[in-house]
């Protein structure tokens, strides 16, 4: 894929890889390369939401929103813009150095609210938003309309990512600890259970009720259904980012800039 292979996600077929060089397009069911969209700095992280592949650029202090054709649009953020989800109309962005979250509309930034400091994940689920913050340790949900603080529990001893589920649950990795926090959000944000991996998690994808998770200390990919690990499979080294089509696991390793196909 290109140095520094990190970040994944899957639109209408499509794989978007951050790599240094922009985001790398790849054929989502073969992994066949099809071109790189340059970027204005360094990509880490890729989620989509509205047909777009979302690509903070944290170097640049900008949003790119990116097309599966590779058209790119560019979004002013706070500082050092981590991660990124959407609700289909609006994309709420973690600002890291800025202790925020950014709203975007339509390419414009339209609000930025205060949260924990140094955000790390965002997902969406329902109508609410989830804010993981790295260095408070907790994970924090606020109202999608009108982005009031809902709640704030503690999420491990070193969360970085969290994906949602339709369900409300949100799946968040605990990389320090060692561990998966599962919360409900309906009707509020409570503890539900802990899933240890054995590991350090750091990629994670949810597929309908499976949960792959990735550890980047053990070049390992794990499948969880009910709330525990029932397979695990060897990876390339140094799994960054974990993302699903089709029942095929798609998961990048960062050290040699590649990218890896698992048929379960």
């Amino acid at each position: 894929m290109g140095a520094g292979a990190e970040g994944i996600a899957v639109e209408d077929g499509v794989a978007a890889v951050a790599v240094d060089a922009g985001l790398a397009l790849v054929d989502a069911a073969s992994g066949a390369p099809r071109n790189v969209v340059e970027l204005p700095a360094p990509a880490r992280h890729v989620s989509v939401a509205g047909g777009a592949f979302l690509v903070p650029l944290e170097e640049a202090n900008q949003l790119a929103e990116v097309s599966p054709e590779g058209q790119v649009r560019l979004v002013e953020t706070g500082a050092h813009p981590h991660d990124a989800a959407g609700d289909g109309e609006r994309v709420f962005v973690g600002d890291e150095f800025a202790a925020s979250l950014s709203v975007v509309d339509d390419g414009r930034l339209v609000r930025s609210v205060r949260v924990a400091e140094q955000p790390g994940g965002v997902a969406v689920t329902g109508d609410v938003v989830a804010v993981v913050s790295v260095r408070a340790n907790v994970v924090e949900t606020y109202d999608r309309r009108t982005l009031k603080r809902l709640s704030t529990q503690n999420a491990g001893y070193g969360p970085s990512h969290v994906v949602a589920g339709e369900d409300g649950r949100l799946y968040v990795a605990d990389t320090r600890g060692g561990g998966v926090s599962v919360f409900s959000t309906r009707p509020r944000l409570r503890f539900e259970q802990r899933i240890e991996t054995g590991g350090q998690p750091y990629g994670i994808a949810l597929d309908g009720d499976r949960l792959w998770v990735a550890l980047s200390d053990r070049n390992e990919l794990l499948q969880i259904e009910g709330g525990r690990v029932v397979r695990t499979f060897p990876t390339v080294s140094t799994p960054y980012s974990v993302a699903v089509h089709h029942g095929t696991v798609l998961v990048t390793g960062r050290d040699d800039g590649v990218l890896q196909l698992v048929s379960p």
